[in-house]
């Protein structure tokens, strides 16, 4: 038995040979492809209705890194640093991001704490902007310490605590001296004159020990 052969299948259409080119036309396409390109916007002349002024050409911005507004890892890449420096830099502005993330943690934290106090709520805003008590009585503070030098003067002063047995003798000599008074021949007379005049000579007695 001979061999069975199978017909090779194309996977391939023939091209589709148009009408136009069987009578020797050209298409549209084939004329594109084949004639050069013509630009539809013009070529010369595009800034000649342009008035640019000579003061913007010349202006130069400033070259110094501290007038940035912001330092991010790009700005740096236009500064002729060190490796070593930049790596330092970088470091920095790196530390400043994290405090400043902190910072704003622990703000919003002892916010909601102060917001949960159901009396007083969030006093923050109100404490900073209020003078705070030390302007406030600065004023006062030379007169009140004037009076609390004198009151401390005047407590040094003040005698302390006498002992018992101190007190018991003083007051026996305070009874033999009023008993000697009641039977003083002047005092049964006039005791009203008596008494008045032995109380100026007490307090004279006294004022002049104090001295």
């Amino acid at each position: 038995m001979g061999k069975v052969k199978r017909l090779r299948q194309k996977f391939h259409n023939a091209a589709v040979k148009s009408k136009d080119t069987a009578t020797g036309k050209v298409s549209t396409e084939e004329r594109d492809q084949n004639e050069p390109f013509s630009p539809e916007f013009p070529s010369e002349g595009l800034f000649s209705g342009i008035q640019i002024p000579d003061g913007v050409l010349k202006q130069q911005l400033p070259d110094d890194f501290d007038t940035r507004s912001a330092i991010t890892t790009k700005s740096l890449k236009g500064l002729q640093l060190k490796k070593k420096d930049k790596k330092k830099l970088r470091h920095e502005i790196w530390l400043q991001k994290v405090d400043a993330i902190q910072s704003a943690k622990k703000k919003m934290k002892e916010k909601k704490k102060r917001e949960r106090n159901p009396i007083v709520g969030d006093m923050m805003q109100l404490e900073e902007t209020l003078p705070t008590l030390e302007l406030l009585l600065k004023g006062d503070q030379a007169p009140k310490a004037e009076e609390n030098k004198r009151s401390s003067i005047a407590c040094k002063k003040n005698k302390g605590i006498q002992k018992e047995k101190t007190r018991r003798r003083q007051m026996q000599e305070d009874m033999n001296l009023f008993k000697q008074v009641l039977r003083h021949p002047a005092y049964m007379e006039k005791p009203g004159e008596t008494m008045l005049e032995h109380l100026q000579n007490r307090l004279k007695q006294e004022e002049d020990m104090d001295t």
